[in-house]
């Protein structure tokens, strides 16, 4: 029983001895990690600059082949990082200038990128295709664009909105459906080639017959004037003037005629005598008589 109280304060100096022997473990732990994750970047950035180089040999000898000079540092043109991939770019958007209804045409932006997700610039030719998609998934194309590397290299546009190569085309068949596909691809002078592509909406154009209100569908018939010739068929070579018809004489006026002018008053029929009527004849009384 002496033991009792040793035993009791030991179990009750134990997690403040053996606390810091474990926090002291767990951050050398943590501390290893961190300098094998930073040995593993170091490694991978070696890896990363060894390709550069061996891209840049092979570049070399390409043009050499080619007999073109061999790429410089000091060209801006020429990419500091290999071109991994294209991306097309989120300014994509339909064109719509003429103020009329629909769209007439698309602004691309292109976008390659290297491996770590940045923007690269890069001499390289360039195709656009633009498929349309009707309601039942079904594709037809709606034109082909292709952009030499001078077309290109002119389209750059570097900007806060807007980075990238910036390609405006026009439609060559006018889409009626309101969703497009839209097929790009960026060939490297080396020969390298990267696609990519993307869904977008769009108002299809309205036909010119349709595109104000009020406005004919068709002209309208002409009427056939009597003693004309109709026009001859469209194809048919030969054209011909109408015949004029003979002009008839003017038909000759009726001789004025001078008519009573009917008067407003009414003219009423004069009074008839009237006849006395017959009676006795009248007698003469003289006074004397009587």
């Amino acid at each position: 029983m002496r033991f009792r109280p040793f035993i009791c304060l030991s179990l009750a100096l134990a997690p403040v001895v053996f606390l810091p022997a474990c926090r002291s473990s767990g951050k050398d732990k943590l501390e290893t990690t961190i300098r094998a994750r930073d040995q593993r970047i170091y490694d991978l950035q070696n890896d990363v600059d060894k390709l550069a180089g061996y891209n840049l040999a092979l570049q070399t000898e390409v043009r050499a082949t080619r007999g073109l000079a061999g790429p410089s540092t000091n060209d801006p043109f020429t990419p500091l990082y290999p071109v991994r991939s294209l991306v097309v770019g989120r300014s994509t958007t339909a064109v719509d200038d003429d103020r009329l209804p629909g769209d007439e045409g698309l602004q691309v932006v292109l976008e390659p990128r290297d491996s770590d997700g940045r923007l690269v610039r890069a001499p390289a030719c360039a195709t656009i295709m633009v498929m349309e998609v009707d309601s039942q998934g079904l594709k037809s194309p709606v034109g082909t664009w292709d952009f030499n590397a001078e077309q290109l290299r002119a389209s750059w546009k570097q900007g806060l909105l807007t980075s990238g190569y910036v390609l405006t085309v026009g439609w060559q068949t006018i889409p009626r459906s309101s969703r497009i596909k839209i097929l790009a691809s960026f060939t490297l002078e080396d020969g390298r080639r990267f696609e990519a592509e993307k869904d977008l909406s769009i108002k299809p154009p309205v036909e010119q017959s349709m595109s104000l209100p009020g406005s004919l569908s068709a002209p309208l018939p002409l009427t056939p004037v009597p003693g004309s010739v109709s026009p001859p068929a469209v194809g048919s070579g030969k054209e011909s003037l109408p015949v004029p018809s003979p002009i008839a004489p003017p038909a000759p006026l009726p001789d004025p005629k001078l008519s009573p002018v009917p008067s407003k008053f009414i003219e009423l029929p004069k009074p008839m005598a009237v006849p006395a009527p017959a009676g006795p004849a009248a007698m003469l009384l003289d006074p004397r008589l009587n």
